[in-house]
């Protein structure tokens, strides 16, 4: 069975996991839990790495590197979390670095509740086919821009978002979904472009620029992919003012940090 995979390994570290934190306080941003669980797991003699950079695919193309937080003899990956409690978000970004590093098993573990937390992750390397998204959700987004131009653009953009979001899954950096929805996009046959900053104007006039990676479709819309704890930090008047200086009447705003891929029209 799954859960049996790995046990005596999985049981080992979960072990280490309990003694640091029936030793530590609830006070102490995550990357000292990592350290401490690192020196537990040394003393046991696993040996283990630290924020190793991984590199991510898409579709065969390089979309960029992600660090994981600790790798346990090559083997399993843990992720540490503070916070109340686990959620489904977290187990699902754990999934994600299992599929990246191409392991089966993962432990997930929380040292910001009043009790002990983890959750044992596991992932078959060999199934990583694509699943289409549901017609009926993917409908009901693109009816949302049913009173834009280019409905048959935003049901191709959109469906793309969601392959992207299905193939990787949440956790990973801002630019790797930027990436891979360029190059998503290009295979359906769309006229992309590529932009990694975003000009700002004062009355007219371009005053500088700020770092955000976006995709220009067909010279008609714009693809604004994110990986954010909530979508609603993104500022949506300024993604509206940079459309409005280069003439674009359609943006696809997608925060890929969700369970579900989050879509806002602009």
């Amino acid at each position: 069975m799954a859960e049996l995979l790995h046990k005596e390994l999985t049981g080992a570290i979960i072990g280490a996991y309990y003694e640091v934190y029936n030793h530590t306080s609830r006070t102490y941003p995550e990357y000292i839990y990592e350290s401490a669980l690192m020196e537990e797991l040394r003393r046991r003699g696993y040996p283990s790495t630290r924020q190793d950079e991984y590199r991510i695919f898409y579709k065969e193309r390089l979309a960029g590197v992600q660090r994981l937080d600790l790798f346990v003899v090559r083997e399993i990956v843990v992720e540490n979390k503070v916070a109340e409690q686990l959620t489904s978000l977290n187990k699902a970004q754990g999934y994600s670095y299992l599929k990246a590093v191409g392991k089966a098993v993962g432990l997930l573990f929380n040292f910001g509740g009043n009790s002990p937390e983890f959750d044992r992750l596991y992932f078959d390397p060999a199934r990583r086919e694509s699943i289409p998204p549901d017609e009926e959700v993917l409908q009901r987004q693109v009816t949302q821009a049913a009173d834009w131009l280019y409905p048959d653009l935003a049901y191709a953009v959109v469906g793309g978002l969601y392959e992207v979001h299905n193939i990787l899954g949440p956790g990973f950096v801002h630019r790797i979904y930027a990436n891979a929805c360029y190059r998503e996009l290009q295979l359906r046959g769309l006229a992309v472009k590529p932009a990694k900053r975003m000009q700002v104007t004062y009355k007219g006039t371009v005053i500088g620029d700020v770092a955000f990676r976006h995709i220009l479709v067909e010279d008609k819309a714009m693809v604004f992919p994110v990986a954010i704890r909530d979508i609603r930090g993104i500022h949506l008047d300024n993604l509206k003012d940079w459309m409005r200086t280069c003439g674009i009447q359609l943006g696809i705003l997608a925060n890929f940090n969700a369970v579900r891929l989050d879509v806002v029209f602009v």
